[in-house]
């Protein structure tokens, strides 16, 4: 569905989701940007826009994530090319790529382990 086709409100939440700015926002609904500002200071509003928000940004991962195995696959193929020149340069790509992976491993790691630590089991006791 197009954003035209929605009600005002709606295609304020999907355009200021998406980084429109609220006078911006204004112009393309035909409403003024204070009116825009205005309904932002009403907290479900708010919540409507960080929730649109969150939607596209959790898409995005995913095609990020589809993306970084197609490229981890062609780094990996270009290991076994005829050039020195190439198999080097896939190399040093996945090398640099690695500190970055186990931050992120690690990161992921430490918040499972607070999130279990803050979040009791069953009988009450916090899970460690």
């Amino acid at each position: 569905m197009s954003v035209t086709a929605l009600d005002s409100k709606t295609q304020a939440v999907l355009l200021l989701a998406r980084g429109v700015s609220a006078d911006k926002v204004g112009e393309q609904i035909g409403v003024n940007g204070r009116t825009v500002r205005r309904w932002r200071e009403d907290p479900n509003f708010e919540a409507e826009v960080q929730a649109a928000r969150r939607a596209i940004l959790s898409e995005a991962v995913g095609a990020l994530g589809a993306a970084a195995k197609d490229a981890a696959d062609t780094l990996r193929a270009a290991l076994g090319d005829d050039s020195a020149t190439i198999r080097v340069r896939a190399a040093l790509g996945i090398i640099s790529a690695l500190p970055g992976l186990a931050e992120h491993a690690e990161l992921n790691d430490r918040l499972a382990r607070l999130e279990a630590a803050l979040n009791p089991d069953s009988d009450g006791r916090t899970v460690a």
